[in-house]
């Protein structure tokens, strides 16, 4: 006999599998859903920014929930990663998880619908050296994400086939922060500016389709 866990896995993996992957997707990382959904499904790295900052870096570990599932860690698809971040921040968040931790234990004051982080994956384009996918990727988060304030992780991932190419469609992995992390009276509070609603959101995602060449610049 089927358990219900395993079915709703399933379930949740066909449903992924048949939706095609948007060329730009920024969803809100919170734990809204995460009691009646499987822990171990495809959501179980996006209820936290811990677990999303594990996820996209291929790494083993733990959030405010237990244990990550890490089954990622094992697909050999990490082509590149690292932080873009402004100028003057403390040396504590300049790598790791200590920041996305932070958002976490913040986000959880508010209960299941806080929201600790923004997670974006959108599509790459076609290009000869994929050393410039890192030019690109930090010269639009230092534009259009750090500029306001953000303190941004990104992850390419892609696999190259026997014969060179790649399999499947590279993409970036984009984890911005949501929430104030400078120490101070705002610290840990949401931030009204950084994809704090569908305007923000779309105005991201307009710059990036228009950045990569996809989309055409508005008269």
């Amino acid at each position: 006999m089927t358990d219900t866990i395993t079915m709703l896995r399933r379930r949740e993996t066909a449903v992924q599998a048949l939706r095609p992957r948007l060329p730009f997707n920024a969803r809100p990382v919170c734990a809204a859903g995460r009691e009646s959904r499987s822990t171990e499904g495809p959501f179980a790295t996006h209820y936290t920014a811990t677990a999303s900052w594990l996820y996209i870096n291929r790494i083993s570990g733990s959030d405010r929930f237990g244990k990550v599932p890490d089954g990622y860690v094992e697909r050999g698809d990490l082509l590149a990663a690292g932080r873009c971040h402004p100028l003057k921040i403390p040396p504590h968040l300049r790598s790791g998880d200590t920041l996305w931790r932070e958002a976490d234990t913040a986000a959880a004051l508010e209960g299941p619908r806080g929201i600790a982080a923004t997670h974006i994956v959108a599509d790459l384009p076609p290009v000869d050296d994929p050393a410039r996918w890192t030019w690109l990727i930090e010269t639009f988060a230092f534009r259009h994400l750090v500029d306001k304030g953000m303190i941004v992780d990104w992850a390419v991932h892609v696999r190259r086939d026997a014969e060179g190419g790649w399999i499947g469609t590279p993409h970036v992995h984009l984890l911005a922060t949501a929430r104030f992390w400078r120490q101070g009276g705002r610290h840990g509070a949401r931030h009204w500016q950084w994809f704090a609603n569908a305007a923000q959101t779309r105005a991201v995602e307009d710059a990036w389709l228009q950045f990569i060449g996809t989309r055409a610049t508005a008269a």
